[in-house]
């Protein structure tokens, strides 16, 4: 039985951390060392939501967010 209790800010972050991880994926990249990818991952989803902390994602769209945010750490352009 899992026992640990997450917050909402804790799922954002999470979820970005999937999100960046899967684009980065689907774009090809490897820098050689996974370890050093995925932390640099978490960084990336920390910086991407305080980012938006304030940010509505009614009004946003979050994936165009993302992906543009993605590209640009990735040096790869998304369109």
């Amino acid at each position: 039985m899992n026992t640990l209790q997450h917050t909402v800010e804790d799922f954002k972050l999470f979820e970005a951390i999937a999100d960046i991880a899967f684009i980065a994926g689907q774009k090809g990249f490897f820098s050689g060392d996974s370890r050093t990818d995925i932390a640099e991952f978490i960084t990336w989803a920390k910086e991407f939501e305080d980012m938006h902390e304030e940010t509505n994602w009614d009004e946003v769209d979050y994936q165009e967010a993302i992906d543009a945010f993605t590209g640009n750490k990735l040096r790869i352009d998304l369109q």
